[in-house]
């Protein structure tokens, strides 16, 4: 018998039947029943009647689902009070190359509520060092564009989503209604972006050369802004713009999209350990590697 069995038996009971059962636990109705038959054969007792309307518990069953949801609070409660112990005032090191909290900003949330008494410490560091301070202690993770050379860092990472270009213009500008902006739309504009990228800038090169761009770099807030409003256009990933009201930002339709990633250790601490886990709780679509 162990926690699983229990809490599959109690979500069962909850939901009145097999099939619904499977649609709140995203298992099908033989895991289910594999688990609350292994439960069974444990305790030495039957805990369900089945039948064609659903399920109902036993005399005896209805007895242990009671005693069932009080030990599993007490594990809960247990659990809660020996993490805070075993990591008060511990603190995760985050390095970001871009505005603090941006990228993870639901995962941060999500890991404060989870466990408040761990700090984080957000350091904004250029993309160039994000191995280097890992490797060297200096820092516990790195949010970062995924990237072949991660293959050999001598570290591990975990891809995250997708983070498609977007154009960022002003409200009077000529493309601010359509609904994406191919590369060939750019012609004629001045077109930038907040820090060097040279996946994109080579893109723009192959792919424009025809066209009459002028490109430039700027990484103040507020020259973007007066920049796009003087019929400029900003690239960069969705992410970062996406907040720089009362600007507009627009999907760029490019083959390029990188991929947000996080990079770690491959024996990371345990306070990395449950920020991770975290993570793929919020993003169970995303890989890990090597």
């Amino acid at each position: 018998m162990n926690d699983q069995q229990l809490k599959t038996m109690l979500k069962t009971v909850e939901c009145g039947s097999l099939s619904t059962a499977e649609e709140t636990l995203y298992l099908s109705k033989q895991a289910i029943k594999k688990q609350i038959d292994s439960l069974e054969e444990d305790i030495g007792f039957s805990l369900l009647v089945r039948t064609r309307q659903g399920i109902t518990l036993t005399p005896a069953g209805e007895e242990f689902c009671r005693g069932a949801r009080k030990i599993l609070g007490e594990i809960d409660s247990v659990t809660r009070r020996c993490r805070e112990l075993a990591f008060h005032e511990q603190t995760i090191r985050i390095e970001n190359p871009y505005h603090p909290r941006l990228l993870l900003e639901n995962v941060f949330n999500e890991f404060s509520r989870r466990y408040p008494y761990i700090k984080q410490q957000v350091i904004l560091q250029n993309s160039s060092h994000f191995i280097e301070d890992i490797l060297n202690d200096r820092a516990d993770i790195a949010e970062c564009i995924y990237h072949p050379e991660l293959e050999l860092s001598g570290l591990a990472y975990t891809i995250l989503f997708p983070m498609p270009y977007k154009c960022l213009i002003a409200p009077s500008h000529p493309l601010a209604g359509q609904r994406s902006i191919r590369l060939e739309d750019l012609s004629g504009n001045r077109v930038g972006m907040l820090r060097k990228n040279p996946e994109l800038s080579k893109q723009l090169n192959e792919r424009c050369r025809d066209l009459n761009l002028e490109i430039f770099m700027n990484t103040d807030l507020q020259s973007i802004i007066n920049i796009c409003y003087n019929n400029g256009i900003f690239l960069s990933k969705a992410y970062y713009i996406n907040s720089m009201q009362p600007l507009i930002a627009i999907p760029l339709e490019t083959d390029l999209v990188p991929m947000g990633a996080i990079l770690h250790r491959e024996s990371p601490s345990q306070v990395v350990k449950e920020f991770l886990k975290v993570v793929r709780d919020l993003y169970p679509q995303g890989s890990m590697g090597p």
